[in-house]
């Protein structure tokens, strides 16, 4: 077996002069046939340890890698595996190792297996990827936009505190339906903003009579537009509007700004709170979000831009709650208003719902908790409204006034 092995070495030095078999055999002093056996043992000596080399250098480009990535866009998802040495610790890092399109997926699960032993640890990513949708690029890509967005609006100087007891005023601006089309011509979208904003006036310089009021709860969203840029309902029902989707944004941003510009003259901080509506769930939240930019230097003017579909506010002995009224009746709101402002229930002693949706008044009482489902902010009708008999309401401003210590001791009304 030496000997073997030093013919083999001697030979493997040999092999750099590239002779011939006879030349090699002449040298050790051995057959050409003992050289071909030996030629044999120093080949497969060589493949195994460049078998062993590959082998090593596929396992480590492994260690960061992707070994599986598939997308099936007629479906709208996608699946990755990816190999790590080390541990994940966050999505932000397991998109950047991926080199994920965060602009096209979005993430909707992964977990994370480990084996190996602390000298050679690995780690295995699975992860579930789904195509975004065009409303969720178009909400990125506009949050985007704002980050950057230069607010144009002027300071307003606020009311002087008149002795009067505090209180807040809620202006829940549901059903306005803006840029609806009506059937019986009635289609000046500035008649409608100049009815609304003196409607709204009057109220507030009404509820001034009695109390300082300190703040103004203002709920905007609500079916403000009649639909999304779509030109239907967020669920896909189609709709009739006066305006392109482009012309009513602009021109409803713009009644919004005159809007809260006028309550800020009158009121000495204004609240407004995105409620999500079921025409409007999403470019009633472009245009809160907006709205937010465009005001953020002012602080009298807050913005609850949050996309929760019921909202509750504090002030003073009351509690309230805000939801737009579509999608759960009134007994089952006031089911779940204890439960999900627990924390701060007992802390109240009034206790208030307000909706709308239906365009109708409807008042209830659930032992306690006084629900008020408004009616419209508008009279325009459709084909539809005239083909099932919703005609006979009429559209009016409501506002409820919330003394600090008393709760709800007036509500104002104004009809457009």
């Amino acid at each position: 077996m030496a000997e073997n092995q030093h013919l083999l070495n001697q030979l493997q030095q040999l092999l750099s002069w590239k002779k011939s078999k006879k030349f090699y055999a002449d040298k050790l002093g051995i057959t050409e046939a003992e050289v071909s056996e030996l030629l044999k043992e120093i080949k497969g000596s060589q493949e195994s340890i460049r078998s062993e080399a590959e082998a090593s250098s596929y396992i480590d480009a492994l260690e960061d890698a992707v070994v599986k990535y598939e997308e099936d866009l007629a479906k709208g998802t996608g699946e990755i595996i990816f190999n790590s040495a080390e541990e994940i610790r966050s999505l932000d890092e397991l998109i950047a190792k991926c080199k994920i399109d965060t602009e096209k997926w979005e993430i909707t699960k992964y977990v994370q297996n480990y084996w190996g032993n602390s000298k050679t640890p690995h780690w295995q990513v699975k992860a579930w990827m789904a195509k975004k949708t065009t409303e969720q690029v178009f909400q990125e890509s506009f949050v985007e936009f704002l980050k950057e967005y230069l607010p144009t609006s002027t300071y307003v100087n606020g009311p002087r505190y008149s002795g009067k007891a505090i209180g807040c005023l809620v202006i829940n601006k549901q059903d306005s339906h803006l840029n609806k089309l009506d059937i019986d011509g009635d289609n000046n979208i500035n008649d409608r903003f100049d009815n609304i904003v003196e409607k709204v006036e009057i109220i507030v310089d009404q509820a001034n009579l009695s109390n300082y009021i300190d703040q103004v709860f203002y709920i905007i969203g609500s079916d403000e537009f009649n639909s999304e840029f779509t030109g239907t309902t967020t669920k896909g029902t189609p709709q009739q509007n006066i305006l392109t989707y482009h012309e009513s944004f602009r021109r409803i941003c713009e009644h919004e700004i005159e809007m809260i510009s006028l309550l800020l003259e009158k009121t000495n901080n204004v609240n407004v709170i995105y409620v999500a509506g079921n025409h409007d769930e999403f470019v009633g939240w472009h245009m809160i979000t907006w709205l937010d930019a465009y005001f953020k230097n002012n602080e009298r003017v807050r913005f609850d831009c949050s996309p929760k579909y019921r909202k509750y506010i504090s002030f003073g002995e009351t509690a309230m709650m805000f939801n737009h009224g579509d999608a759960m009746k009134p007994a089952k709101l006031a089911g779940i208003f204890p439960i999900e402002y627990r924390e701060n229930w007992s802390e109240h002693e009034n206790f208030y719902i307000f909706t709308g949706d239906k365009h109708h008044e409807v008042s209830l009482d659930f032992g306690g908790i006084k629900f008020y489902q408004i009616p419209a902010f508008s009279n325009a009708k459709s084909s539809w409204d005239e083909k099932n008999g919703y005609t006979c309401s009429k559209a009016e401003v409501t506002g409820f006034l919330i003394d600090f210590e008393k709760g709800m001791t007036n509500i104002f009304k104004q009809y457009l």
